[in-house]
């Protein structure tokens, strides 16, 4: 099973030896194979990095992610030339039709939608899973109501109560939060670059100061894996506690974790691979909907 990383605190000296990452802190090194490694997630300000570390991050298709002190990425570091038909592949992005990337983010909304549903009704919050349901049947292509946006306060609302905002940066359901959106954005962003497609050319949506659109896109269905997972560890370990070096090892297992597409069991990881190719082909208009990985949202350590 490929390892997610994270580098959180000062003091790292990060070089390259013999097809290895080796990871220096107080005296330790370890030594981890670059054909193991997931991606790398970067929190501290005192990290050190050799250039070999880059390029050879950038040979194996490995996101570095780097985060401020809440966990938001600040930037990530990506190759998005290496597969042999990127070219062409930019170019089907390009010209897509509005009206089908309309409707690719109409089937996006909606999976999200039903996915926050079933996460609540999970938790035997009834009314509010059925009143985003609902939200789910009135989306229409493109999203024009921004139907999205009505159901995450609904959602978050039911999880955490009226008080709750996912914009305060001091509370700490958002600091995990943050953490875990970052280990699921480090995950689809591999799976767009292996795939060939460009991360800033969006679904729908397109912003000149983000230049990961389409991985931000492709990532909204599988929020609510993550909420499920730190939902789980503020019923453990306690809503206000800060997060702690188990929660983020829990998080970090989301990649590897199980899921279900098209019928087959198989690790996330490889499954987000296979969602991107199938939305590359609804683009190419080799199909006519979009298929998305299903996942439990049970979570046990």
């Amino acid at each position: 099973m490929w390892r997610v990383l994270d580098l959180g605190g000062d003091n790292y000296y990060l070089h390259s030896e013999r097809n290895s990452l080796v990871v220096e802190r107080d005296g330790k090194e370890t030594k981890i194979p670059y054909q193991d490694i997931h991606s790398i997630t970067c929190h501290g300000n005192g990290i050190l990095y050799s250039d070999s570390v880059f390029k050879a991050c950038l040979k194996h298709n490995i996101p570095m992610i780097f985060c401020d002190e809440q966990h938001v990425p600040t930037g990530m570091l990506f190759a998005p030339y290496q597969h042999k038909d990127s070219a062409q592949r930019h170019e089907t992005q390009l010209l897509a039709s509005l009206p089908r990337k309309k409707r690719a983010w109409k089937f996006i909304v909606v999976q999200k939608l039903l996915c926050q549903s079933g996460f609540l009704e999970y938790l035997e919050l009834t009314n509010y899973a059925d009143q985003i349901k609902t939200f789910s049947r009135r989306v229409q292509s493109g999203d024009p109501s921004n139907t999205e946006a009505q159901g995450a306060r609904l959602y978050f609302t039911a999880l955490y109560g009226h008080g709750f905002y996912r914009s305060d940066r001091e509370n700490e359901i958002n600091a995990k939060l943050n953490y875990g959106y970052t280990i699921l954005r480090s995950a689809v962003a591999r799976a767009v670059i292996a795939a060939g497609l460009h991360p800033s050319y969006g679904v729908y949506h397109s912003s000149r100061i983000n230049p990961y659109s389409l991985v931000d896109d492709l990532m909204e269905p599988f929020r609510p894996l993550v909420d499920s997972v730190v939902h789980y560890l503020c019923s453990r370990y306690g809503i206000d506690s800060e997060l702690t070096t188990q929660e983020k090892k829990e998080l970090m297992r989301i990649p590897g974790i199980e899921v279900e597409y098209k019928n087959q069991r198989m690790e996330f990881s490889y499954a987000l691979h296979l969602y991107v190719l199938d939305y590359l082909a609804y683009l190419s208009r080799e199909k006519e909907t979009i298929q998305f990985p299903r996942y439990s949202y049970a979570w046990t350590v």
